[in-house]
């Protein structure tokens, strides 16, 4: 529950309390005192629970989730010919899968064969990657 609302049915227990079913008659200075007191007991009940409140919402600190590292190894990129016949910067596969912990995540939308001197190899095209988030250390 909240604070407010226990506060609240505090405050309104107290006030229906201290309504008795004496007959009606003058407030004397002692029923004024009486009742000045309890309602300064409860302003000072009420501040006190605010004054908590808002102290634990300054406490709490909200970490970001951390993002997954998208930094890709730049000993990984080369120049290659892909299927197209175009010569285009890619990261080789086989590079990625030793060097980078996630290589298997990596969108297969960007995976593509290209020519080497040893034949066919697989490969992600770097355009491709960058445009997913990806990023290439600077190193």
């Amino acid at each position: 529950m909240s604070r407010k609302f226990i506060a609240a049915v505090l405050a309104a227990a107290l006030t229906i309390t201290s309504i008795s079913a004496a007959p009606a008659r003058a407030a004397s200075d002692e029923d004024i005192a009486k009742f000045l007191f309890g309602a300064t007991a409860l302003v000072i009940l009420g501040k006190a629970l605010s004054d908590n409140n808002d102290r634990r919402d300054r406490d709490v600190v909200h970490t970001p989730r951390p993002k997954p590292r998208k930094v890709l190894p730049r000993r990984c990129v080369t120049r290659a010919t892909t299927a197209l016949g175009s010569n285009t910067k890619v990261l080789r596969a086989k590079c990625l899968n030793r060097h980078y912990q996630r290589a298997d995540r990596l969108p297969n939308a960007c995976r593509l064969p290209i020519w080497t001197q040893n034949g066919r190899k697989k490969a992600y095209l770097a355009r491709c990657l960058r445009d997913r988030g990806y990023t290439i250390a600077r190193n």
